[in-house]
């Protein structure tokens, strides 16, 4: 994890996040302390399912105020995140090229 521009956080994921994964992204997630805002980047995420969902869910529900992005999400998890209409609760931006 790296700070960005102005206190945000960038957190850099990478493989895939399911069920096996639970107590891995809860200690990742909970590590964040809520003073501002996160960028989640999954350029190198290549499956997630709802695990990942409910995790993001529950760090979302703690940082309450500050924005979390989540960069680079590939067309399985956009589409999933589409499902569950977490699109309307977090920022997804397109990775840069």
């Amino acid at each position: 994890m790296d700070r960005a521009h102005e206190g945000t956080r960038r957190l850099q994921l990478a493989g895939e996040y399911d069920m096996a994964d639970k107590d891995t992204l809860a200690a990742l997630f909970g590590a964040l302390a809520p003073d501002g805002a996160v960028v989640i980047d999954m350029t190198k995420v290549t499956y997630i399912d709802s695990t990942f969902l409910h995790q993001i869910e529950a760090l979302r529900l703690r940082l309450k105020q500050h924005r979390v992005t989540l960069l680079g999400v590939n067309k399985h998890a956009r589409h999933l995140l589409h499902i569950v209409n977490f699109d309307h609760l977090f920022k997804i931006v397109e990775a840069q090229a």
